[in-house]
């Protein structure tokens, strides 16, 4: 009998070439799920500094109108993507300034119950990130960014 027909059933040509591509699929998915999560990171630290700008402003008796200009200026090109810029301040004594202070950190002169040096502003926003990893469904997700400074 010839051993020819046992052989047919028993090749194994095209099994590398599967495997390859199983392999390509998974390795790809995780290389460019890296860049996706380096990329947001990136965003999420130009967007820190932002928000410490922000803050930054406002402690050197920056209006509120101010310190929200400073913000989107410093986003760049993530400004787009920001909403719900909040910014509070509170006392050393942690009293909260009243709402309609403008601006936030004022000198000692002006009034004597609103916060002044040694109080902190907080300026808060949040950004909506998109990830998109190749064959993954899309994910959005609202970050909030905060930064704080001290009153000078």
């Amino acid at each position: 009998m010839d051993a020819y027909p046992q052989r047919r059933w028993h090749r194994e040509d095209g099994a590398a070439a599967i495997e390859f591509a199983i392999v390509t699929v998974l390795l790809l998915l995780i290389v460019f799920g890296i860049l996706e999560y380096g990329r947001i990171y990136s965003q999420v630290e130009v967007l820190n500094g932002a928000a410490r700008e922000g803050a930054r402003v406002g402690a050197v008796q920056g209006t509120r109108s101010d310190i929200t200009n400073a913000v989107m200026a410093s986003a760049g090109p993530y400004s787009g993507q920001i909403s719900n810029i909040t910014v509070s301040a509170k006392s050393e004594s942690g009293a909260s300034a009243p709402p309609g202070q403008d601006p936030p950190c004022q000198d000692s002169s002006t009034s004597p119950g609103v916060v002044t040096q040694g109080g902190t502003i907080t300026v808060t926003f949040d950004y909506h990130a998109k990830v998109n990893i190749g064959l993954l469904p899309p994910l959005n997700q609202d970050i909030s960014i905060e930064g704080v400074f001290r009153c000078e």
